[in-house]
């Protein structure tokens, strides 16, 4: 029982469910129902999931030197090895139903999406460019969604554009509360490299850039 309980939580499960609900959701609104609509819940969940769990698998090593008790390899003692069976099924099934959900194009977008969060875990999370996988996996958000409609819907410019920029303003409310026990662990990222107040101010700008751009989005 605390295996399954751990590897729920490693799936970083109240963001993963907020993307899994959104997607479905807006999807639904578009008008898809039955096996389709399950292909978009089942393609994000798969998604989600994998990103979690690589997240995970990699910084159990940083997150036991730190004892991150709200880490599942601390709290429950989740080795790393117990991921890879799950990471693997996660990323076969997302292959699939991606395509299932939206097509070529839109199958295609919703993959590029988990690979560019899988470049953050690997590769870019301690950098100062960890707010480049976030971006692009957002701004292809729409474009799955729009595509499980119809391979004639696609997002404006605009909508791709407030995409990428709730994408970085969500990293930077994800590392801040980290910011630092990551600074002191002379972790990198985003945040760190900022500091605070910078952090904070580049924060504002982009909220007020996504609140500009949302009023015009919404004006007829």
């Amino acid at each position: 029982m605390n295996k399954f309980v751990a590897l729920v939580k490693a799936t970083h499960w109240p963001q993963a469910l907020t993307m899994i609900v959104l997607t479905t959701a807006a999807s639904a609104l578009l008008g898809q129902s039955g096996t389709q609509l399950f292909s978009v819940f089942f393609a994000t969940a798969c998604g989600q999931a994998s990103v979690g769990w690589v997240n995970d698998y990699v910084d159990t090593k940083i997150d036991r030197e730190l004892n991150r008790r709200n880490k599942p390899s601390v709290r429950y003692s989740l080795e790393p090895v117990s991921l890879k069976v799950p990471i693997l099924t996660a990323l076969i099934g997302l292959v699939p139903f991606s395509f299932l959900a939206a097509g070529w194009l839109g199958g295609l977008a919703q993959i590029l999406a988990v690979a560019s969060a899988q470049v953050y875990n690997l590769y870019l999370s301690r950098t100062v460019m960890s707010w480049l996988p976030y971006a692009i996996s957002f701004a292809l958000f729409p474009v799955f969604v729009a595509q499980s409609k119809s391979s004639s819907l696609w997002p404006s410019g605009q909508i791709i554009l407030m995409s990428a920029l709730v994408g970085v303003i969500a990293h930077i409310f994800n590392a801040l509360p980290d910011l630092a026990i990551d600074k002191k662990a002379e972790l990198g990222g985003l945040v760190v490299s900022l500091g605070e107040k910078r952090t904070l101010f580049v924060l504002v700008a982009l909220m007020l850039t996504l609140l500009i751009l949302l009023i015009k989005t919404l004006q007829p």
